[in-house]
């Protein structure tokens, strides 16, 4: 990412309004509006704010994220946040569909899950949660194992007795949490990389890596962005105008993000659905927590 200066938030994504011209043009379409007065009010508060160009948009909803990630029209974006993930440059061969059973579905708090496969054949799913499991490491490895074992059988269908366990190539998850479970807490990091060894010192390499990276610890403990992985995490932890600018100051090509995102404030009738669509998701997950939070009691 060439570096330049002299952005400013204005620049990014529009001129300002006032609150009185937002909620006017939100009117002209009744429907719209009704769903917008619907919302709770702190997302009333947060749309209001964008749709003003006083605040960027939490873009740590499915489909916001997509709007700007989305594999198929911008493979180099999500080409570039996993070559930070993995700390060496790639190349992604083809999205991946969602197959089997969706574990995402029976009672998750996850907001974005892509699935890829690189050039090497390595596969790489990122996942976005909201709220942090309870159990992460058991979900963890079932979620991977899934993955892997829908891998295996690709290979022995198409290989067959030419088939070894060598063709699989690593699988990677990375789970990068809003806000973190107990477990994730008490620690300084915010980035949880899963490491596997044996007692005798055998080294067997494994195709499982699962690395944790929480949002909330990253906005307590970073301050200044230091490399472009902290670019990353701030593009997705932050809507604060001073932060974004100190962040397009620094890493450029992000100033194109956030003209995407400002997109939205041309078409509010669209934000207003995708924001409804994502906190209906919300509620669904919430009335799931509050049931595993009784379970577990």
């Amino acid at each position: 990412m060439e570096k330049e200066k002299n952005f400013n938030f204005n620049s990014l994504i529009g001129q300002p309004r006032s609150e009185n011209a937002v909620i006017e043009e939100l009117q002209k379409d009744p429907a719209s509006y009704q769903k917008f007065r619907s919302f709770p009010s702190r997302y009333r508060q947060e749309i209001i704010d964008f749709l003003c160009g006083s605040r960027g948009l939490d873009i740590l909803y499915d489909s916001f994220f997509q709007h700007v990630m989305n594999p198929e029209t911008h493979r180099d974006r999500l080409e570039g946040l996993i070559s930070c993930l993995l700390g060496q440059p790639v190349q992604i061969l083809t999205p991946l569909p969602r197959e089997g059973e969706q574990l995402a579905d029976s009672g998750s708090f996850v907001v974005m899950d892509i699935l890829v496969r690189l050039t090497d054949q390595s596969i790489i799913n990122i996942e976005m949660q909201k709220i942090g499991y309870q159990f992460p490491e058991q979900r963890a490895i079932c979620y991977l194992s899934d993955v892997i074992m829908r891998e295996y059988n690709r290979l022995r269908s198409e290989r067959q007795k030419h088939f070894t366990y060598q063709d699989l190539a690593p699988v990677y998850l990375f789970i990068i949490m809003e806000n973190s479970p107990e477990a994730f807490r008490d620690v300084p990091a915010y980035i949880h990389r899963r490491q596997v060894s044996y007692d005798s010192g055998v080294l067997l390499p494994g195709i499982e890596h699962i690395t944790y990276i929480s949002l909330d610890k990253f906005r307590e403990t970073v301050h200044h962005i230091g490399n472009e992985l902290d670019a990353w995490l701030t593009f997705f932890s932050t809507t604060e105008p001073k932060r974004i600018i100190e962040l397009v100051d620094r890493y450029p090509a992000f100033a194109d993000y956030y003209r995407d995102i400002a997109l939205f404030r041309r078409n509010p009738k669209e934000l207003i659905n995708m924001f409804s669509e994502a906190l209906a998701i919300m509620d669904r997950n919430t009335e799931r927590l509050m049931v595993t939070e009784l379970q577990e009691q």
